[in-house]
């Protein structure tokens, strides 16, 4: 009977320039992707972190960095409209915060 070793058997036969490769494509594909907003949904984040900066509630923002989803707490304490950054001031640090980043915000009621 005659073992089969599945992809094993193929590999000795690749160059190491395309194994390196065919792990970055696999690691590629468990990436999410940037969602591109549209306008009333930039409209409505916008309103949501003019109304956290101008009550000083805390905002939860979803970010988009390192090919992941990612999300920040903080208190809204300025913008810079120049840069196009916001000002975040986090449990430990101050945060700068690109707008193109922004994928979504959320405002935190003292209930919760």
């Amino acid at each position: 009977m005659l073992k089969d070793r599945g992809s094993m058997k193929w590999t000795a036969m690749m160059l190491p320039e395309h194994l390196v490769e065919i792990k970055k494509w696999k690691e590629e594909q468990f990436h999410d992707k940037k969602r591109e907003l549209t306008e009333w949904e930039l409209e409505e984040i916008e309103q949501k972190i003019q109304r956290a900066f101008k009550s000083q509630k805390l905002v939860t923002l979803t970010m988009w960095q390192n090919n992941n989803l990612r999300d920040e707490k903080g208190l809204v304490t300025g913008m810079d409209p120049l840069k196009k950054e916001l000002i975040l001031d986090a449990d430990i640090s101050v945060k700068r915060i690109s707008f193109n980043d922004i994928q979504d915000a959320k405002l935190i009621d003292a209930d919760d």
